[in-house]
């Protein structure tokens, strides 16, 4: 079993701001913990970032793309004045809609709210992201909390808060896998 996870933003790129927040770093934390408990499964993982670095969306998608993986997943932190976790997917469904609801259902065990499994088109018709529209695999981008809503950013407020939000997430990658967990 392959799982790529991809680490939205970085480098000079900061993803949201805000409560003194960037996203880029809330991402990899929640990454990095989603990793190491896929790799306890015996789940191999790439990441597309481990540090603070420029981490262009393109790249990911190559990155992916040339791992071959199962499934893909990419990590990221909402603003724009909501609140609670979504996961969106392939507007065919499949594979991306069933990781995305395991994933989503993990994350409302652990306190989240939830803004439901949802999929976006563009003016073509196609999935709106391309993370999701250009990688082999099916593939989702979680969104975890808002960044500009302070009662909504208390579930990443600290190591620990994110650390359990990247093994929710884990969770329902090995749900979808059929590991037992």
């Amino acid at each position: 079993m392959k799982v790529f996870i991809g680490v939205g933003h970085g480098g000079s790129d900061p993803g949201a701001v805000a409560n003194d927040v960037k996203e880029k770093e809330l991402n990899l934390d929640i990454a990095k913990a989603c990793r190491d408990v896929l790799k306890s499964y015996g789940v191999s993982v790439k990441m597309s970032r481990t540090k603070d670095e420029n981490d262009a969306v393109s790249e990911e998608i190559k990155e992916c793309n040339a791992y071959s993986p199962d499934l893909a997943v990419d990590i990221h932190n909402n603003a724009g004045g909501g609140d609670g976790a979504e996961v969106y997917y392939h507007y065919g469904g499949g594979t991306g809609k069933v990781l995305a609801n395991n994933i989503l259902a993990e994350i409302v065990k652990i306190g989240q709210n939830s803004r439901g499994a949802k999929i976006r088109k563009n003016s073509k018709g196609k999935d709106y992201y391309g993370f999701i529209r250009q990688t082999s695999c099916p593939a989702v981008i979680v969104e975890c909390a808002f960044v500009d809503n302070a009662g909504d950013l208390k579930i990443l407020s600290s190591k620990a808060k994110r650390k359990k939000m990247g093994q929710a997430i884990a969770k329902g990658i090995l749900t979808t896998l059929g590991a037992e967990i």
